[in-house]
């Protein structure tokens, strides 16, 4: 259990810096580099795109680090976190799923769409459809495999 501990400490710690990482994006969102827009409404869908993913990241970030803090405190939750993470029913769907290397591919995707924006339209809107492509087939991977295991 102290090797959880441990492990517990340093998320926090990734989770703390991915909270100041993202409050200053939605901080610098409206960048100065941003290209001229060929229509109004993909202007607004961009920049609301862009804050909806960024409010998204600081809102799991905090949730996760709240989490993690509480668990820290109470050793049934820690527990409990443990007997969750190490479960091998789970672990076995995901390496089944291929949920970490689609979970990276996925990521990947959202913040190149987020950055494209300010840069140029069609790339942003190829990205995004990546992004949604790649996240239905992960959603039903995991549906199918859970099914099926």
């Amino acid at each position: 259990m102290d090797e959880f501990k441990k492990t517990m400490r340093r998320r926090q710690i990734l989770l703390v810096a991915g909270l100041l990482f993202a409050c200053s994006g939605v901080l610098l969102s409206r960048s100065y580099i941003r290209q001229p827009v060929a229509s109004e409404f993909s202007e607004g869908f961009i920049g609301g795109f862009q804050f909806g993913i960024l409010l998204g990241l600081l809102s799991f970030l905090i949730f996760f680090l709240i989490r993690n803090v509480l668990a820290m405190r109470n050793p049934d939750r820690l527990r409990k976190l443990y007997i969750a993470e190490t479960d091998e029913r789970i672990q076995f769907i995901k390496q089944k799923s291929g949920s970490e290397g689609l979970n990276i591919i996925t990521y990947g995707l959202a913040v190149g769409s987020a950055i494209a924006g300010n840069i140029n339209e069609t790339v942003f809107f190829t990205l995004l459809g990546a992004c949604l492509f790649v996240v239905s087939v992960r959603g039903l991977l995991k549906v199918y495999c859970r099914i099926k295991y």
